[in-house]
């Protein structure tokens, strides 16, 4: 629409300002759709052409390889679990035999430990204690007993009292003569 053709039509020039004016509004809309529409149709070519390298990925993937790797990991944390178990098995043993040559009385843990057949040791599950340590810790106690503390303890020998005898100079002994203290 042109600004002629509306006065061909014999239209005043205020109306034909309202028209126009009307006309602007309504293509500044079509284009305002026209340019969400545009950007839709980027967005949607976007995500297609990133479904599409997505598809040609999954069919490059080798589904028996992913398997294989999925039975090794299952493997790998099967094992790590074994250990962990382990290790804290090892750690409660230990804690325990700790306690045991503590209550024992031994002097030097380690030396004892030392002179003990671990093979022939087990951790109680149901208590807490060490199956066979009793038999070992009496051999050793037998064998070599300046490891473990005397059950009776050792005697204090005191020598002598603290008193003590000053020998006072003859200032200190006038002194103490003339104020009627003894001098001894």
């Amino acid at each position: 629409m042109k600004r002629e053709d509306l006065k061909a039509l014999e239209l005043s020039d205020e109306a034909i300002d309202q028209v126009m004016k009307l006309h602007g509004q309504d293509i500044e809309a079509h284009k305002t759709k026209a340019v969400e529409a545009e950007k839709q149709l980027e967005t949607l070519q976007g995500q297609l052409e990133e479904a599409n390298k997505a598809i040609e990925g999954f069919k490059e993937l080798d589904v028996d390889g992913i398997k294989a790797a999925a039975d090794e990991w299952k493997t790998k944390a099967e094992a790590a679990q074994k250990e962990a178990k382990a290790q804290i098995q090892q750690l409660k043993f230990d804690h325990t035999l700790e306690g045991a040559l503590t209550q024992a009385k031994a002097k030097n843990p380690k030396a004892v430990k030392a002179l003990l057949n671990f093979e022939d040791l087990k951790l109680s599950q149901e208590d807490s204690s060490i199956v066979g340590l009793d038999k070992q810790l009496e051999k050793v106690k037998s064998e070599a007993d300046y490891l473990f503390e005397p059950d009776q303890p050792t005697p204090k020998i005191v020598l002598g009292g603290q008193n003590k005898k000053t020998n006072m100079d003859s200032v200190t002994l006038a002194a103490r003569k003339a104020a009627g203290l003894s001098t001894e």
